[in-house]
């Protein structure tokens, strides 16, 4: 009986799979009880990955083959689908496991039947540089959202009714994801987390979200550069998730511009 079934959805991602996978399996403390599902969102690479992924893994991954990218809530909606266990962990593949049990997960979820989410620690680097492992909702104030990140992440203090985590890597239970709907196949990229929380404390108002502070994983992001496209897809997504909460039109923008404000004054950049 599958326990826990990790999720990862690539794209022209044979760079950063093998060592995600190699993390995940060396921190498998549950054996049987895992299942892993690799769905490719029709990468140019496929073929190759394909094969290398089964002579490494055999019949430990399954990999399923989109026959369009149809971005990544769609491809994570074809992985759940495909999936058995109960709780479902999302992977990006550019994610290292660095100290996460496995086990741990799995026996918080079987002990509380209310808990919907659960997150863990983000750092960028190997010497671990912190990363953004939960973030404020997006109606808040650009300011509140900036000065309120940067502490509550530093001090590690996470308040599920006004937080929401980090979609690179986070644990979600299937029965109360799916009667959320899922991922909104609408958002091609970004906005998926701040989405997903409004829909499932919607749907479940019984549901809480934990945060696992000693649980620590490595999102290769240092240094990445953000494109004038990649932010013009962010906000136009972050926008649309907001009017499907009936927020006023232009709420993400304003909020977003006010934390680009206040970024450059204190910090120098956006």
């Amino acid at each position: 009986m599958k326990k826990l079934s990790v999720i990862i959805v690539t794209y022209n991602s044979e760079p950063d799979i093998y060592g995600c996978l190699e993390a995940l399996f060396a921190h498998n403390d549950i054996g049987e009880a895992l299942e892993v599902i690799v769905v490719d969102n029709n990468s140019r690479d496929y073929a190759h990955m394909e094969s290398e992924l089964a002579r490494l893994y055999g019949g430990r991954v399954t990999i399923v083959r989109n026959t369009r990218n149809g971005g990544y809530g769609q491809g994570n909606n074809i992985g759940i689908r495909h999936s058995s266990a109960p709780v479902i962990m999302i992977m990006n593949p550019d994610v290292r496991l660095i100290h996460l049990s496995l086990k741990e997960i799995v026996t918080r979820y079987e002990q509380d039947k209310n808990i919907a989410i659960c997150g863990f620690k983000q750092v960028i680097n190997q010497q671990g540089r912190r990363g953004t492992s939960f973030s404020l909702l997006n109606h808040y104030h650009g300011l509140i959202r900036l000065a309120g990140g940067i502490v509550a992440n530093r001090l590690n203090c996470f308040c599920w009714r006004h937080m929401y985590f980090s979609g690179s890597c986070f644990c979600i239970r299937k029965d109360i994801f799916e009667q959320a709907g899922l991922f909104d196949e609408h958002l091609f990229l970004y906005g998926e987390e701040n989405d997903i929380h409004y829909r499932i404390h919607h749907a479940c108002p019984e549901a809480r979200d934990i945060y696992l502070k000693d649980s620590v994983y490595l999102h290769l992001t240092e240094n990445r550069p953000t494109t004038d496209k990649q932010f013009a897809q962010r906000v136009a997504s972050n926008e649309y998730v907001m009017q499907q909460q009936g927020r006023p039109k232009g709420t993400y923008i304003r909020s977003e511009e006010q934390r680009q404000k206040w970024a450059k004054q204190l910090f120098g950049n956006a």
